[in-house]
């Protein structure tokens, strides 16, 4: 049994695909989880629809622009406690070929990967915001991380950069005992994939689904890891990325 004992999470990306799939697990579990995006009436669409909505509340952010994030803390932290944890599961895809990369894709898909989350973090694991025990932080990647791919040149990128800044932040955290973390999915069944593959050809999505031995994810296989390693179980793992892929990287 998974210990959640005086757990909260933050989850970005919490009103659809993989995120609201970890909000209701974590719920489920019987986390306090925050919900967190841009859009409020979907927000709270899926936080009705949580096992346990009482023990969950919604914060308004867009990643994009600059926020009243430390205020909107301090408040959280009065009426429900401290934090023991962040998951970043909000980004977008870029699929281009080369020659029509613009800077302004890499400028967004750094700011959603990367610099959103990490200011988030910061203010996150502030001593007034954050359980003394320790925690965890972690980032929802991409097996593109470690993995070419054409067209996915920013994606990719940016999804490496991930990988290099959760071992320098796990360092630098873990004398507090907070951990840093990432988990690099493969292709997962979100609505996201869904509206992918209604643009391809069958021979397409048949060619994608044959790259994976064991088939295409669920979010809930995302949500168990995510689970696991948000919980006190994992209390010895830091500044390391684990695949759930189906076998796709090892190919």
């Amino acid at each position: 049994m998974l210990d959640f004992t005086n757990h909260k999470v933050l989850v970005s990306g919490a009103s659809s695909g993989l995120g609201k799939s970890v909000v209701e697990k974590l719920n489920t579990l019987g986390v306090f989880t925050v919900l967190c995006g841009r859009n409020e009436e979907k927000l709270i669409a899926a936080q009705k629809s949580l096992t346990s909505p009482v023990n969950s509340e919604i914060l308004v952010l867009d990643l994009e622009s600059d926020s009243l994030l430390k205020p909107w803390l301090k408040e959280s932290v009065e009426k429900s406690g401290k934090f023991s944890g962040f998951v970043h599961c909000a980004g977008i895809d870029i699929t281009k070929p080369y020659k029509l990369l613009k800077e302004a894709d890499f400028n967004l898909l750094y700011k959603l990967n990367i610099t959103a989350p990490f200011q988030i973090s910061k203010e996150l694991v502030n001593k007034a915001f954050f359980n003394e025990n320790g925690g965890s932080l972690l980032w929802i990647s991409s097996v593109m991380g470690a993995l070419g791919q054409k067209g996915k040149i920013a994606y990719t990128a940016n999804k490496a950069a991930v990988e290099g800044l959760i071992k320098s932040y796990a360092l630098e955290l873990a004398p507090r005992k907070i951990r840093v973390n990432s988990v690099a999915p493969g292709i997962v069944k979100t609505p996201l994939t869904e509206d992918l593959f209604s643009k391809l050809s069958g021979d397409s999505v048949a060619e994608i689904e044959k790259m994976h031995p064991l088939g295409l994810g669920e979010p809930e296989d995302v949500a168990n890891l995510v689970a696991f390693l948000m919980s006190n179980q994992s209390k010895w793992i830091t500044g390391t990325t684990h695949f759930i892929d189906g076998g796709y990287h090892i190919q």
